[in-house]
């Protein structure tokens, strides 16, 4: 356990210090002897993001939540759909954050801007008027006011 936990420490400095194909090399060795790790998968994900390979990401990301019930889980997941322009899954990701945690406001905004893309003004309007009821500052109060007005006008 402790050579496994050293592993994942290891993988994670080299996250950190930007040094993601020596990180993917050892997370691709790594999740070949534990395909069921979901630190790896996490990792994995984390390290697609920032190369933007999307798909990679999600089927990793999409192998976590299947065993971690988690806002951010499902709110990364939700940027990798975003990213990928697969905006219907997107919006379902965000919709579980909020499912998961009714006080996370990213995913509210969210999901809230990519209905007004989809041009569903009424679906738009509901998540930025909930946005608006959580702990966001008075100058994104008063942004989110204006795309609302301007949405029901």
């Amino acid at each position: 356990m402790k050579e496994e936990l050293s592993r994942l420490e290891y993988i994670r400095e080299l996250i950190a210090d930007c040094r993601f194909d020596d990180a993917l090399e050892m997370l691709q060795i790594a999740s070949d002897e534990e395909p069921d790790n979901v630190d790896y998968n996490y990792e994995l994900a984390r390290i697609f993001m920032e190369m933007g390979n999307y798909p990679s990401a999600i089927s990793n990301l999409e192998l976590v939540t299947e065993k971690i019930r988690n806002h951010l889980l499902y709110y990364m997941l939700g940027e990798a759909y975003q990213a990928d322009n697969q905006i219907d899954r997107a919006i379902g990701a965000y919709l579980k954050a909020i499912m998961l945690n009714e006080k996370f406001a990213p995913a509210y905004k969210k999901a809230g801007t990519l209905f007004l893309g989809r041009n569903d003004r009424v679906s738009a309007a509901e998540y930025f008027e909930d946005y608006l009821k959580l702990d966001i500052t008075e100058d994104e109060k008063d942004a989110v006011i204006k795309i609302l007005d301007r949405i029901k006008s």
